[in-house]
């Protein structure tokens, strides 16, 4: 399994961007769970499996609740990180900041758990939350900070070496690169609006640098994470209309892309006294502009007197010395901002730090190659075949997350009378490498994938939702394991959007196994045995009864012969009925968690019916198993569907918890009971 990093904000900053650049440096990406928001919508982009937890605040300090509550908060974080890693059992875990760090310990104590990297970005921010961070960082078995400084506070007097890492975060040169810089002396602040970046240091040290230099202007670019800092912001807009600023300060809000804002400025100003690292200083580096930033923490270790100047930290007068020594002389800018750009193609290039995690990750997964470079393309014996209606979102996740991991993969598109734009997104792909099949009306899936699979060119065929995506490459694993004999069907590990795994696996209807299945749920028994009666927890491959059809990989040949599925049939229960047919024909169905994806859910259903049909689906069970099985078999799995219900909302309840699904189920299930079993009397 991949690697799972771990990060407690959603946000997209400084730390983030760099999580986001390490990622998919490396050949084998590691699965991402973070709360949602602009690093999990840019993961996506990347095409890195995302697993959503719950939002929480990132205030430690603001307020006494914040002190009061923040241990809960990580504990709780804690307690998902660990339910995320139970279900994908990842090879380790990158607990990335200072809260997730916290969180992994709180859900692994010492010697439990998968190998620990804790990248630690941050100063400390009081003798509590220390002792508390040095304990977490005990339980880790690396631990890489940003800098010297942020080293040396984490573990004072420890020596930077074997378990202790400093790694400069880096800059991808092709984003970050010079451009002529205007005439006009334009001075940028970039990133968050936060008291302890010191951001009104800047208004202040620009208002006495413009009596030398009368044209200088300030861009104050980023936003507030906090209450704190948007207090801030307001206060900074009124010193902004104050006489000596009028006119010379813009504030720009978040900057989408900040090398367009680095490659429009004069020079970078930096203000934070205690700085861990500064990636905007080592992104203007590469931008090839001038810095000037306090003679403090991590800014003062990577810059060099040849593009940067040292300021006293908090001293606005030192600060505007600065500007006007660099910004006066345009002769002298111009090779400060060269010298800049130098810097950090010698020091700071993002594939020469990739390639130093990849090392680092490597070596916490006992010696398992990881690589600093992509991996070549792969999914070449490999057809995705997919159903689309109205599906155009799922679809382009889909389709981003193939170019990821499977760019050689065959895709097969079958519209089934969709009114969106999900075709033409299809036919787009790639100039047209995807095959497209329209059908005119609502055929439901399994006729639809009947209708696609003539067009698969590939040994394996992997058979999946539209709402669907890869969080790797792993399906690769599993057509390599499809060719191998005997036939098979194979059904990947299906993952939900917050790392739970969804029951794809099914025992055979009726059988003896679901009767255990039915009085106890596997999430309450210990493992091994929660496989036993729900064998989609299984951390190893198991035979099972049939595959749920969101995820389905098997021969081409094998889908060809079976049909693969029932023409008969409009919706549901065509999965139970490959896995039947199947088992008739000689060809085993098998668990196989080293391939996994993740489902978002079932988009289509819950729109065309709003909500889950519980009746449909209870009358497609009963009427496959009755057709398959005979009429014995079909009384007893109603029996054992019932009892199941029961079970699960008595269960339910008496935890305090809501069981309205389960009491609908029960109710569907008891209502299909009594019409078939008063027929059978009749």
């Amino acid at each position: 399994m991949p690697p799972l990093a771990v990060s407690y904000s959603g946000l997209l900053g400084g730390a983030e961007r760099l999580l986001l650049e390490v990622a998919t440096g490396l050949a084998d990406p590691p699965l991402l769970a973070c709360p949602p928001g602009a690093l999990s919508r840019a993961a996506r982009e990347r095409g890195l499996g995302v697993f959503e937890l719950r939002e929480r605040s990132l205030e430690l300090r603001h307020s006494v609740r914040d002190r009061i509550a923040a241990p809960a908060r990580i504990a709780a974080h804690g307690a998902e990180v660990r339910s995320v890693a139970r279900s994908v059992h990842p090879d380790a875990l990158i607990a990335w900041g200072m809260r997730a760090g916290l969180a992994a310990a709180a859900a692994y104590p010492a010697g439990a758990g998968p190998p620990l990297l804790f990248q630690h970005h941050d100063l400390m921010p009081g003798p509590l939350i220390a002792r508390a961070v040095r304990h977490a960082a005990a339980r880790a078995d690396l631990i890489v900070t940003p800098s010297d400084c942020v080293a040396r506070e984490l573990e004072p007097g420890a020596t930077v070496g074997q378990r202790l890492q400093v790694v400069w975060p880096g800059v991808d040169l092709a984003r970050f690169k010079p451009r002529t810089a205007a005439a006009s002396l334009d001075v940028v602040l970039l990133g968050a609006i936060e008291p302890w970046k010191r951001p009104e240091l800047a208004l202040e040290a620009v208002a006495l640098a413009a009596r030398k230099l009368p044209v200088l202007h300030l861009h104050v670019v980023g936003t507030p994470i906090g209450a704190a800092g948007g207090a801030l912001l307001e206060r900074l807009r009124r010193r902004a209309y104050e006489p000596d600023l009028r006119g010379r300060v813009t504030f720009r809000g978040l900057a989408a892309y900040p090398e367009q804002t680095l490659a429009a400025a004069s020079c970078l100003l930096h203000c934070a006294d205690r700085e861990p690292y500064g990636m905007v200083v080592a992104e203007a580096m590469a931008s090839g502009r001038p810095v000037v930033v306090p003679d403090s923490c991590g800014p003062a270790e990577i810059a060099e007197p040849s593009f940067a100047r040292l300021y006293r930290p908090g001293d606005p007068q030192s600060a505007a010395r600065a500007l006007v020594e660099v910004l006066g002389d345009p002769e002298l800018t111009a090779r400060m901002g060269a010298a800049a750009r130098e810097s950090a193609e010698r020091r700071l290039d993002i594939r020469d730090v990739q390639a130093r995690y990849a090392e680092l990750v490597s070596r916490l997964t006992g010696g398992r190659p990881v690589g600093g470079r992509p991996a070549p393309p792969r999914g070449g014996q490999l057809t995705v075949l997919t159903v689309l209606h109205d599906s155009e979102a799922e679809l382009a996740a889909l389709m981003s997350s193939l170019e990821a991991h499977l760019p050689e993969a065959q895709l097969v598109v079958v519209d089934s009378g969709s009114s969106d734009g999900g075709p033409e997104l299809a036919r787009r792909w790639r100039d047209g490498a995807a095959e497209l099949v329209e059908l005119d009306h609502n055929a439901g899936f399994g006729r639809s994938v009947n209708a696609g699979l003539p067009l698969a060119r590939r040994p394996i065929t992997a058979v999946l939702n539209p709402d669907v995506a890869l969080g790797d490459a792993s399906l690769a694993a599993a057509a390599r394991e499809a060719l191998r004999a005997p036939e098979r069907l194979l059904a990947p590990l299906v993952l939900r959007p917050d790392g739970s795994r969804e029951d794809n696996a099914q025992r055979e209807p009726g059988s003896p196994a679901l009767l255990a299945h039915a009085l106890v749920p596997g999430a309450v028994l210990p493992r091994p045995l929660d496989a036993l009666v729900e064998p989609w927890r299984s951390a190893r491959p198991r035979r099972v009864g049939w595959p749920v059809g969101s995820c389905i990989v098997a021969r081409t040949a094998t889908l060809c012969r079976l049909g693969p599925f029932d023409q008969r049939t409009f919706m549901y229960a065509e999965d139970l009925d490959l896995g039947l047919r199947a088992a008739d024909a000689g060809i085993a169905t098998w668990f196989w968690p080293a391939a996994r994806v993740v489902h978002q859910g079932a988009h289509s259903s819950l729109r065309a019916f709003g909500g889950e049909p519980f009746d449909l689906l209870a009358r497609r069970r009963r009427a496959v198993v009755l057709e398959r099985r005979g009429p014995n078999r079909a009384r007893v799995d109603d029996l054992l569907q019932l009892l199941t219900f029961a079970d699960r909302l008595v269960l339910k309840r008496l935890a305090g918890r809501d069981a309205e699904r389960e009491r609908r189920q029960l109710a569907a299930r008891a209502r299909l009971a009594r019409r078939a079993w008063r027929g059978a009397s009749a």
